[in-house]
């Protein structure tokens, strides 16, 4: 499996979690930064990815011409004759109906939507520009144009919720019926305005919210196949999947990070710049940092990253670098780890702390 990650460093307003890399839309920059992930992209002519995604910032900001101009692009320099899925992450407020049909006549098959909160307060508490009408709004016309593959984003754990709120969340989530759901933590991280205004959270309340949820969900035919996400049967992420499965991602764009050719590289966070080397020949002055993986970086990481498959796991026979095997053993006599036939899983006990006990790889 190979897949490609597109970044699309916009948003009308950033998010007061948000640490990804990202800036406020302005349509000249976006056409300029369009047709250098373009020119960028020919620098892989006819390769052949399973998986396309294009995430950011917020890609539903593009204007119509732009993301035309962006999907024609990706469709003639790459050959998308073997693509198993096609995401496109949206947020509500900025999805149309001529968007949706762009998306879907360039062969988008998924999208991505964030929702984060059903509470109108709660959105606005999380600095989202929507309201959960409007994300209905936006749902329900996906479906209208025949989306029939959409994954929800909801967070939980962030200050002034509690059980209740949660609960009421994921109810009205549910009648949605959506085939995939992302569930996440609130994290505080550097650089975000909840980390400058000192916002902090409990890890209690979110454990106790996280196993809440997964009962819930269960309950409601969702499979829960990864530590924070969970879909319908056969709708699982493919795209992520790479990822949990240490398989190559091609990274175009600003601040974007990838795999490819066991090389692990993050191009530079900085649009100026980008859109300057990529009309140069090599593009190579787009890469801000990169990293070669060793055999025994690639099974330690195949390890970490395989771990988050809940019902998958990791192959025993990966484990053969002496740390590794040591952990293994310490883990499986503590049963934080189980060994089911063959496969190294979580202990159900184990999933929400699945953080520190991954880490130990390290």
């Amino acid at each position: 499996m190979l897949g490609l990650y597109i970044h699309i460093p916009f948003c009308r307003q950033k998010c007061f979690y948000c640490d990804f890399f990202s800036v406020n839309y302005k349509e000249e920059l976006a056409d300029k930064y369009i047709k250098s992930v373009v020119k960028h992209s020919s620098s892989y002519k006819n390769v052949k990815p399973d998986t396309v995604y294009i995430g950011g910032g917020t890609p539903s900001v593009l204007n119509e011409e732009q993301i035309k101009i962006l999907l024609s692009g990706i469709s003639s320099n790459f050959n998308l004759s073997y693509l198993k899925e096609f995401t496109f992450e949206a947020n509500p407020e900025s999805l149309t109906e001529n968007k949706l049909k762009i998306l879907k006549d360039y062969g988008v098959d998924r999208l991505s939507l964030g929702l984060q909160s059903c509470d109108d307060n709660h959105l606005a508490q999380l600095g989202r520009i929507h309201d959960f009408k409007t994300f209905k709004k936006a749902f329900f016309m996906s479906r209208e144009e025949g989306f029939k593959n959409i994954n929800i984003d909801l967070i939980y754990g962030f200050p002034n919720q509690n059980l209740s709120n949660l609960r009421d969340d994921l109810s009205e989530m549910l009648e949605l019926k959506s085939e995939h759901i992302s569930l996440y933590p609130l994290t505080v991280e550097e650089n975000t305005v909840f980390f400058k205004n000192g916002v902090e959270t409990n890890s209690d309340l979110q454990r106790e919210m996280y196993e809440r949820a997964a009962e819930n969900l269960q309950k409601s035919g969702y499979v829960h196949y990864e530590i924070s996400n969970w879909s319908f049967k056969g709708k699982e992420s493919l795209h992520n999947g790479n990822y949990w499965r240490s398989c190559e991602y091609i990274a175009l764009g600003a601040g974007a990070s990838g795999y490819y050719n066991r090389v692990r590289y993050k191009n530079i966070s900085d649009i100026e710049k980008y859109c300057r080397h990529c009309g140069l020949e090599p593009q190579s002055g787009i890469i801000a940092e990169k990293e070669y993986i060793t055999d025994e970086l690639y099974e330690t990481e195949t390890i970490m990253l395989g771990l988050r498959l809940l019902n998958e796991g990791v192959d025993i026979e990966k484990f053969t670098g002496w740390k590794n095997v040591s952990v293994l053993n310490r883990f499986l006599n503590d049963k934080i780890l189980i060994n089911d036939d063959g496969k190294i899983k979580l202990s159900e006990n184990s999933v929400y702390v699945s953080n520190q006990v991954i880490s130990e790889f390290m």
